[in-house]
C-alpha cells in the first residue's frame, strides 16, 4: 500500500492511498469528517493504517478516485515530529572520511549512531531546492527512511515492525564545505539545515516481506544527475540490521507517528566520496534517487536569476 499526500487544484493538502495510476482520497474514504491533511495525520488518527484503509476500499468497492497525473504530489510527511538521520553503510563512510580526512570514529563500529535533523524544511516531489548562499558544494545522499506509525517508548528490537508503518525515499540534501568544517568536532548541523527531501510515497513494511531477511533491506537504490546515474547501489551491505538501528532509536526516549529515520547513504550515494571525479551540484540541475520497490524521487536545483 502507497499512503501520500497530495494537492489538487485547490484543495489540499490532503492524505490519499494510490491505487494504480490513480488516487483516492482517504478523507473521503475513512468518513473522516475533518480533513485528514497528511500521512502523519493518518496514523496519529488510525493506528491500525493498513487494516483501516484496506477494509474502506474492500467496503466502497469501486471508490471515486483522482488520476495520479492530475494531482500535485507533497512530501507525505508535511513537518516529521522528529526526523534522524544515521549511517550504517561502511562504504560510505569510509569513503566520506577519507574525502573529509577524517577516521570514523571508534563508536561507530560500537552501536549504530544518528543525528537529529530540521523537520521545517521538508520538500517533496518536483521541488525546487535552494542552496545555501555562495555554496558551491551542494550534494546529494541516497537513502531509504523507515516511517514510524505508532507512538513508542523502550521498544525491544524484535517488535520493530509492530512500530514502522513503511518506507520512503530520503534526500539528506548537504553542503559539503561546512560538513567538512563541522564533522568530528559538532556533528552535522549548519551543514544540513536547509532542505531534506522525501517522498514520493510511504510504502507499507508488508510490500518488502521478499526484501527483508535477517534484518536487512536488500533493495537496488540508484541516483541520476541530469540523467547521468552516479549511483549503482544497494542496501544489501547494511553494517547494522534495522533492528538494531530501532533499538537505540527508541532507547529512553519516545518514538512518534510520522517520525523519520533515515538510515543512512548507500556506498557511493553522494558525490563527495568520489569529489574529485565527479562535480558538485550545479544549478538547475535534476536529481532523481529511485528505490526498488518505492519509486523515485525526482528533485531540481532551483536556476538563480
Amino acid at each position: 500500500m502507497k499512503l501520500l499526500t497530495y494537492r489538487y487544484k485547490m484543495f489540499g493538502p490532503r492524505a490519499g492511498v494510490k491505487l494504480g495510476e490513480d488516487v483516492v482520497d482517504l478523507t473521503s474514504l475513512l468518513d473522516a469528517g475533518d480533513t485528514i491533511r497528511d500521512v502523519q495525520d493518518l496514523l496519529e488518527r488510525y493506528p491500525d493504517t493498513v487494516n483501516t484503509i484496506q477494509s474502506a476500499l474492500d467496503k466502497a468497492g469501486n471508490p471515486e478516485k483522482l488520476p495520479l497525473e492530475a494531482v500535485c504530489l507533497c512530501a507525505p510527511i508535511l513537518q516529521p515530529p522528529i526526523i534522524l538521520d544515521s549511517s550504517i553503510f561502511e562504504v560510505h563512510s569510509k569513503g566520506s572520511s577519507k574525502e573529509s580526512g577524517i577516521v570514523t570514529p571508534a563508536i561507530w563500529y560500537k552501536r549504530p549512531v544518528f543525528y537529529y535533523q530540521n523537520p521545517g524544511v521538508i520538500e517533496g516531489p518536483e521541488a525546487q531546492i535552494s542552496r545555501k548562499p555562495g555554496s558551491t558544494t551542494l550534494d546529494y545522499e541516497a537513502e531509504v527512511a523507515l516511517v514510524v506509525g505508532k507512538k513508542g517508548r523502550n521498544v525491544p528490537p524484535e517488535k520493530m515492525e509492530e512500530y514502522i508503518v513503511g518506507l520512503t525515499i530520503f534526500n539528506d540534501w548537504s553542503d559539503r564545505e561546512i560538513c567538512g568544517e563541522e564533522v568530528g568536532f559538532l556533528g552535522m548541523h549548519k551543514s544540513k539545515d536547509f532542505e531534506s527531501g522525501l517522498g514520493p510515497w510511504v510504502v507499507t513494511f508488508d510490500e518488502f516481506r521478499d526484501k527483508y531477511r535477517d534484518g536487512k533491506l536488500f533493495l537496488k537504490v540508484d541516483a541520476r544527475v541530469n540523467g547521468e546515474t552516479l549511483t549503482d547501489s544497494c542496501t544489501d551491505d547494511m553494517y547494522w540490521t534495522l533492528p538494531q538501528l530501532f533499538k537505540v532509536v527508541a532507547e529512553d526516549t519516545a518514538i512518534l507517528p510520522g517520525e523519520v529515520i533515515g538510515i543512512g547513504t548507500v556506498g557511493h550515494g553522494c558525490i563527495h566520496e568520489r569529489a574529485g571525479e565527479i562535480p558538485y551540484l550545479s544549478d538547475g540541475d535534476t536529481v532523481e534517487i529511485e528505490v526498488e520497490g518505492i519509486g523515485t524521487l525526482r528533485q531540481y536545483v532551483r536556476a538563480e536569476n
